[in-house]
């Protein structure tokens, strides 16, 4: 399993980079401790030649700055269904950039992006957690393998 989580975190790093330097201008460093003060949460699910799903922890100051750069709104326009959809987004290009460097010769089913206040977050062998900083604010990713 141990493995499977190596290879499972060397295919989401670059997809997380992509996603927010491409989509958001927003870039991005990997924390080395575990940070746990997120404000938001947006995750999907993925099944096909391997099911799980896909977690973004978001703090509320980068998914502002998101908004902000990929919609082109000031920061008094930025309402709270803009910083859902955003988040929404951003999980569900992740999620499929990642899916299409693990395998891109299969089909994987993604379900709707959900979006959510954080919950407890998960910890153990088939969980990949990789958490990153950036002058707009923090980000985790979980992923967890079914």
């Amino acid at each position: 399993m141990k493995e499977n989580m190596e290879k499972i975190r060397e295919t989401m790093t670059p997809s997380i980079f992509e996603v927010f330097d491409k989509m958001f201008y927003i870039f991005l460093e990997p924390l080395d401790i575990r940070y746990d003060e997120y404000d938001m949460e947006a995750t999907i699910s993925f099944d096909g030649t391997i099911s799980g799903d896909v977690k973004v922890l978001l703090s509320r100051s980068i998914v502002k700055a998101m908004v902000q750069n990929m919609l082109g709104l000031k920061e008094d326009e930025i309402t709270g269904q803009d910083m859902e959809d955003c988040s929404k987004e951003a999980v569900n290009m992740i999620c499929g950039s990642f899916l299409s460097r693990l395998d891109s010769t299969k089909v994987f089913n993604l379900s709707s992006p959900s979006f959510k206040e954080p919950g407890d977050l998960e910890s153990g062998e088939d969980i990949c957690r990789m958490d990153f900083d950036s002058d707009n604010g923090k980000i985790g990713v979980i992923v967890r393998s079914l």
